[in-house]
């Protein structure tokens, strides 16, 4: 297969298709030529010197996508009209049109699409999953959770994403996101959104800070929170009647309840785990390419994510509540 984006979060995903078994890298591009080379050698593969060559190499079956929000739909048309199957890093899209465009030529093409929502694949959520099919914590009333970071106070931030026509409603298109497919997946979709949001410290009008409540389909609440200017936060807190869990990224805490009161404590380790989640995300998307199997995470999973996102861009504008149902729809 070939990527295209090999910078940052770029060399993750090179890594992982190295790692997974069942890929090779053929082809790299980068708009950076000098780095681009170097990957190149690096993993014994070709560099192209554009978009159209990386897509255009007989060699290349598969493409993966680690590129800004906004040029996702533009190279997925590309490598759709040469019969390459894609791995598209999240966000799917820019927007939910976009995204429903994509899957519809994917499918049409008989080709395979996914979505890079590898954060459902960490252990401590798929551990997550097994402990609420047990009903371990009796009956689930909330969520909570906030994905942050500083990235909107350090150097060297992309300028698209400060740009809201590139990268709407910043914190959550690029890390909320992560915790929308998660709690989908762990629980129910979201149904409905309210969101806030505001410019505190970056440059121009970009938000910086979002806070959101989400109501799921069976109407639990959910309060997400994300920051670009703050330090960093990852947690998500599942509430029921008969217990709590805290999930982290390489650690859980599950308190149990008696009568109300909290009666036991377990903790669970997961440090080993490394970049698991994006192996075995890689090798599933090489496994459906072979056998023409969907993705867990393609391109439905992809524009459900994303129109809560729109949700939310469009509950800022209007300061309402929106339907999620009405944003895919549109």
């Amino acid at each position: 297969m070939a990527q295209a984006g090999i910078a940052n979060h770029g060399r993750t995903i090179l890594n992982a298709i190295r790692d997974s078994g069942n890929l090779k890298l053929v082809s790299c591009f980068d708009i950076h030529g000098a780095a681009n080379e170097g990957v190149a050698r690096e993993f014994g593969a070709r560099p192209a010197s554009n978009f159209e060559e990386l897509v255009g190499n007989p060699d290349v079956e598969a493409i993966a996508l680690v590129t800004p929000n906004h040029l996702h739909a533009a190279q997925l048309r590309t490598a759709a009209a040469a019969g390459k199957h894609v791995f598209v890093e999240k966000p799917i899209a820019n927007t939910v049109a976009e995204a429903r465009e994509m899957i519809d030529l994917m499918r049409s093409a008989g080709l395979v699409l996914m979505t890079g929502h590898n954060t459902r694949r960490r252990r401590v959520f798929r551990r997550a999953k097994l402990l609420l099919q047990e009903g371990v914590l009796g009956k689930i009333v909330a969520v909570e959770a906030n994905l942050s970071r500083p990235a909107g106070l350090q150097p060297g931030l992309p300028a698209w994403k400060a740009d809201p026509s590139k990268c709407a409603l910043l914190p959550m298109m690029q890390l909320g996101i992560h915790f929308i497919d998660t709690i989908s997946y762990l629980l129910q979709p979201v149904q409905r959104v309210s969101c806030f949001a505001a410019n505190t410290l970056m440059p121009g009008s970009v938000f910086d800070s979002t806070a959101a409540i989400l109501q799921l389909e069976s109407g639990i609440p959910v309060s997400l929170t994300s920051y670009y200017v703050s330090a960093d936060a990852y947690f998500l807190r599942i509430y029921g009647t008969e217990g709590t869990l805290h999930c982290f990224p390489t650690r859980m805490k599950l308190e149990l309840l008696r009568n109300g009161e909290l009666a036991e404590t377990r903790e669970e380790d997961f440090s080993a785990e490394g970049s698991e989640s994006y192996i075995l995300q890689m090798r599933e998307f090489g496994e459906c390419v072979r056998s023409g199997k969907t993705p867990e995470t393609g391109g439905e999973e992809g524009i459900r994510a994303l129109a809560v996102i729109e949700a939310m861009v469009a509950s800022v504008t209007k300061r309402s509540v929106v339907e999620v149902d009405e944003i895919l729809k549109t």
